[in-house]
């Protein structure tokens, strides 16, 4: 096993998480919130990228906070969802450099197919990279995640990881993952751990690469037609 991941699960139960800060319904699954934790410390992570703000970002900054040098940027699409987070790191007394950021989804071409992306200032990834972790927690609803590793795979340091949440969803987020190893290929090398809360995918950056977009899919395109039109009926969508 991945040593980062086999000290990772060797240290999650020691990891706490408070009862008063857990918001519980629709933050991440507590065992996978001690295992993030567990593994951005076991990693030595210092500068962070994520995608979902919540409860992981508390978690994520706690450990890094001693770390010269230290950075998380926390986007999310909801404008709710980003000040929820940013209160309760600012309530929490930790001091790590936490920036947050609110970014629309916006329909966007990657090759063929038609994704959701977040509407980010072009080469602000870039600019603040190389990161040497990044959550993709983004949204469940058919829109928002997989065009994530296409836009930041520059940003991130070779040898840095990606930690993907929900990964055990077949109707979703499993076919991302496929997406990602069609498009990638040997330049990343993907680890599936099923029993921590709803699953997660640890995807490690082997090499610097360029995402290859050869099939057209549309059931993809048409999920973010919809998923599109549902945003735009309803704003404070979760």
């Amino acid at each position: 096993m991945n040593q980062y991941i086999a000290a990772a699960v060797g240290e999650m139960d020691k990891v706490n998480i408070s009862k008063l800060e857990y918001p519980g319904t629709g933050a991440m699954d507590p065992s996978s919130c001690r295992f993030l934790a567990a593994f951005t410390r076991a990693l030595g992570a210092k500068r962070i990228l994520e995608f979902g703000s919540g409860f992981s970002t508390l978690m994520m900054a706690r450990e890094i906070e001693a770390a010269e040098g230290n950075y998380l940027l926390s986007v999310d699409y909801s404008p709710r969802h980003s000040a929820m987070a940013k209160e309760a790191y600012e309530t929490s007394g930790c001091q790590a450099k936490v920036e947050f950021r609110v970014a629309p989804l916006r329909p966007r071409f990657y090759g063929p197919k038609l994704l959701l992306s977040y509407g980010l200032p072009k080469g602000l990834i870039e600019a603040l990279g190389p990161f040497d972790l990044v959550l993709i927690d983004a949204p469940h609803h058919d829109y928002g995640c997989e065009s994530v590793l296409y836009d930041i795979f520059p940003a991130v340091a070779e040898g840095g990881y990606i930690i993907y949440d929900d990964a055990n969803r077949a109707d979703m987020e499993k076919n991302y993952l496929r997406g990602w190893k069609s498009a990638f290929g040997g330049d990343i090398d993907p680890v599936l751990l099923e029993g921590i809360g709803n699953g997660l995918s640890v995807i490690e950056k082997v090499a610097d690469g360029r995402p290859r977009h050869r099939e057209l899919s549309l059931p993809s395109s048409l999920k973010t037609i919809a998923g599109y039109t549902r945003l735009l009926l309803n704003k404070d969508e979760d």
